[in-house]
This record gives C-alpha cells, structure tokens and sequence, in this order.
C-alpha cells in the first residue's frame, strides 16, 4: 500500500515538476518576444528620429539658402534704390541717360524668388512618432511657410502685374518701343522719361511695390527664418 502511495506521489510530482517547467518555458518565450519587441519598437524609433533629423535638416538648409537670395535680392534694390529717388525727383538730365543708359532701364524687369519646399514638404509628409518639443517645432515651420508664402506671393504678384502693365503699354502705345525691347535707348524715350508724368507715375508704382510692400514682407520672412533655424539646430539633436 506504502509502495503505490509513493508512486502516486513521485508522479503527482514529476507532474508538478513539469508544469512548473513549462510554466517557466512560456514565460521565457513571452519575455524573449516582449524584449524582441521592444527593440524592434526601439530601432524604429530611432529611425523614425533619424529620419526626423534629416527632414529638419533639409528645412534648415532651404531656410539658409532661402536668406541668401533673399538678401541678394535686398543688395539689387539698395543698388538702384538712388535711382529711383533721382527719378522721382526729376534730377536726370538727357546727357545722363546718354551716359549711363541703364537708368533707362529701372522698371524693365524685377528679381524674382522662388523658395524652397521640397523639405517642408517632406515634413508635412512625416507620418513617425514625434517628439513633444520637435511636434511644436515642426508645427512652428509648417504655419510659417503657409503664411509667409501666401503674404510674398501677393505681393509679388503685384509686381509681376505692373511690369507687364507697363510692358503692354508701352509695347502698344510708344514709337521708341523697338528700340527699347532692344535695350537700346533713344531720344524719344529720354524726352518720355524726363517729362512725361506718366513715366513717373509708373517708377513711383513700382517703387511703392517694391520698398513699401514686397521687401518689407522678404524681411519678415528672413527674421522668422533665422529665428527657425537657430530652433532647429538646438532641438535637432
């Protein structure tokens, strides 16, 4: 009787023996799965930063570039910005459009400015987990380029209109226009310039354009865009 206890016994524990065994297994294989997770979820975050931080960076640099144009196209309208005073003033004499024929050409033309957006449109793109902070940052960059685009594209549209109103007019309306398409100058175009009312008005349209209302708008832009830049470059890392 003693003998079958004990083999019942030896099972009942060989049994439990096993089960706790199992019981382990399971709990190896689930913590192995979990911590595999966990460096999966781990790897794809960093990724996904990394990616991040290549986005962030290509917006800067757009940024950077967007500046220098910017301030290249500041150093045109500060060069001729005399002349249109002297102009306005009516201070030029015949023998100075002679001289120097490029006056005549102040209002023939503007720099144009294409900003960049491939990177911010990349950003806008992102669909990866993001950071709190990078998440205000990336909003900050998203709003400003929507609103600072909108605001230089009205206004240069308003440049682009007046050139090609004077371009029309003139094509249509003046004798010395073959001349001046040419770039060349001649004597009928001076006398316009110097006493026509119309010629002024047209140099005062343009000078309003372009120091009255799109270069204040390329200011906001760069002052933003360095203020953006200098955000990136701390919150990159």
């Amino acid at each position: 009787m003693r003998n079958v206890f004990n083999k019942q016994q030896t099972k009942e524990k060989k049994e439990s023996n096993f089960f706790i065994y199992a019981i382990r297994e399971i709990i190896l294989v689930v913590l192995g799965i979990l911590i595999a997770v966990s460096i999966n979820n781990w790897n794809e975050n960093r990724k996904q930063n990394n990616e991040l931080n290549q986005l962030l960076l290509k917006v800067k640099e757009d940024l950077k570039n967007d500046v220098g144009k910017i301030d290249n196209i500041f150093n045109h309208y500060e060069n001729i910005k005399p002349v249109f005073e002297k102009v306005l003033k009516s201070e030029y004499t015949q023998e100075d459009y002679i001289k120097n024929p490029n006056i005549a050409f102040l209002i023939f033309g503007y720099p144009e400015l294409a900003i960049n957006q491939r990177g911010i449109s990349q950003l806008e793109n992102f669909r990866g987990e993001i950071s709190q902070e990078k998440e205000e940052l990336v909003q900050k960059l998203i709003l400003f380029y929507k609103e600072q685009l909108w605001e230089i594209q009205v206004d240069d549209e308003l440049r682009s209109k007046d050139y090609k109103d004077n371009f029309n007019y003139w094509k249509n309306n003046t004798e010395w226009w073959l001349d001046y398409v040419q770039l060349k100058i001649n004597n009928e175009f001076i006398e316009y310039a110097i006493n026509s009312k119309d010629y002024k008005n047209r140099v005062a349209t343009a000078d309003f354009f372009a120091y009255k209302v799109y270069l204040p708008e390329l200011e906001k832009f760069k002052q933003r865009g360095l203020e953006l830049i200098n955000e990136i470059e701390v919150i990159k890392q």
